[in-house]
């Protein structure tokens, strides 16, 4: 009776820990990964450039990448947690110079509390604030690419934050958005989950507390319920079946919201506690880069309206490989 007693009392310590201390430790207010790649690791030439977004005197730190010929300029968004202008969990600067080969000039941006951007009060909104360094990006692409039509793509939080970005701004043309959440609460479980290794039992707690104990924004990145009633440009999902973190639901949601969008369902394996999160381009590049080039063609090179029309993509899902 005496080692229940002793351990309930242990889990009990465990549990107010996680409750009370642990977000505080945790609270997303921008873990600044090091730059450990430049482009020119990839045989790309570059130029460290920054720029203000709309809505605060901050400056924000990025790679202009131009491309031959190019066809359009593209903002390129990296994910929230542990992540910079490279992302570097998804094979960014790859993907970079697969996507400038396709003739996309790149402005690859690390968001406000990331990367080399400067941080502000409020840290991290799940894209609710963030949109607005996106249309800052916008306006530097104005002025420094002004002939060159925009685009964006982005990845995981920034695969909602360019969705965002889309419905504010009709400069974007067009969006690619890999691995989007439509709810950053409704995926905060299964993020802390893989990021922490804490069982669901534990996250679950932990991030009730992160929200209402310490005011962690999670309600700011209902990416869905933002984007109802917009009108957004030619948009093409792209999310895998195994998901642990951002589930393919959420393409679906995003999908009855965004009813003239692409989606491409990858079935991919990938092992670990992210999975096949932000992994498509590096599971498999050839197909993805393919598809990615398709779409925007579709809206660039041929000068589409709708690049739902173009033959090359489906609406159906597809393995990717």
């Amino acid at each position: 009776m005496r080692r229940l007693a002793r351990l309930g009392l242990v889990a009990a310590v465990l549990l107010i820990v996680l409750i009370v201390v642990g977000p505080a430790v945790f609270q997303p207010t921008g873990h600044r990964l090091a730059l450990a790649e430049r482009p020119s690791d990839y045989g790309l030439r570059y130029e460290a450039v920054t720029f203000s977004p709309p809505d605060r005197p901050i400056t924000l730190r990025a790679w202009w990448i131009p491309a031959e010929n190019a066809r359009a300029a593209l903002i390129f968004v990296h994910g929230g947690g542990d992540d910079n202008r490279n992302l570097p969990h998804g094979a960014g600067l790859a993907l970079a110079r697969d996507l400038v080969a396709q003739r996309y000039a790149l402005l690859m941006v690390d968001l406000r509390n990331f990367g080399e951007s400067d941080g502000t009060e409020e840290g991290i909104t799940y894209g609710d604030l963030e949109v607005n360094d996106v249309v800052g990006a916008i306006d530097f692409l104005a002025a420094r690419a002004r002939d060159l039509p925009t685009g964006a793509i982005g990845f995981s939080m920034g695969g909602a934050t360019v969705l965002r970005a889309a419905a504010r701004d009709r400069r974007l043309r067009a969006v690619v958005a890999d691995s989007a959440f439509a709810d950053a609460r409704a995926v905060a479980v299964a993020f802390t989950h893989a990021a922490t290794g804490l069982p669901t039992f534990l996250a679950a707690p932990f991030v009730w507390s992160a929200e209402h104990l310490h005011g962690v924004p999670l309600a700011r990145g209902a990416t869905v319920a933002a984007l109802r009633g917009a009108t957004l440009p030619s948009v093409l999902l792209i999310h895998d079946c195994h998901d642990p973190i951002a589930p393919v639901a959420d393409c679906g949601r995003f999908a009855a919201t965004i009813p003239t969008a692409v989606t491409w369902i990858t079935d991919l394996r990938q092992t670990g506690p992210f999975g096949t999160h932000i992994q498509a381009y590096r599971l498999a590049p050839e197909a993805y880069v393919a598809r990615v080039a398709a779409f925007l063609d579709g809206v660039f090179a041929a000068g589409s309206v709708n690049a739902a029309a173009s033959p090359a993509l489906s609406r159906g899902p597809s393995d990717g490989r």
